[in-house]
């Protein structure tokens, strides 16, 4: 389960979603079907990341691409515009391949 978290919170969440501006202050709520969670995460604008997990890593923008780290590499992907309510459905984010859900929900 720990390496499953590690990778769900490099997905944290958000292959497919983006901001000219990247994630600062913006809120996502990650699904995973196939393992029956949902959790949140907040992209902080000191380049800090929380979840409602309990993980907690760091996040930057440049070029278009958002990466994240949390306990090891960074995760690295490109991220695009979405708007509050907008959802993206990808297995970019993570670490064995499931599918997952991306809202931004602020």
């Amino acid at each position: 389960m720990k390496t499953f978290a590690a990778g769900v919170v490099a997905a944290l969440g958000l292959a497919g979603l983006s901001f000219a501006d990247g994630p600062d202050g913006h809120v996502y709520e990650i699904s995973i079907p196939s393992a029956d969670v949902t959790y949140s995460t907040t992209f902080h604008a000191d380049g800090s990341m929380t979840n409602t997990l309990g993980q907690e890593g760091s996040w930057t923008f440049e070029d278009g691409t958002l990466c994240i780290t949390t306990d090891a590499e960074p995760v690295c992907n490109p991220f695009e515009p979405g708007e509050v309510g907008e959802s993206v459905t990808t297995d970019e984010w993570s670490a064995d391949g499931s599918e997952m859900v991306i809202t931004r929900t602020e």
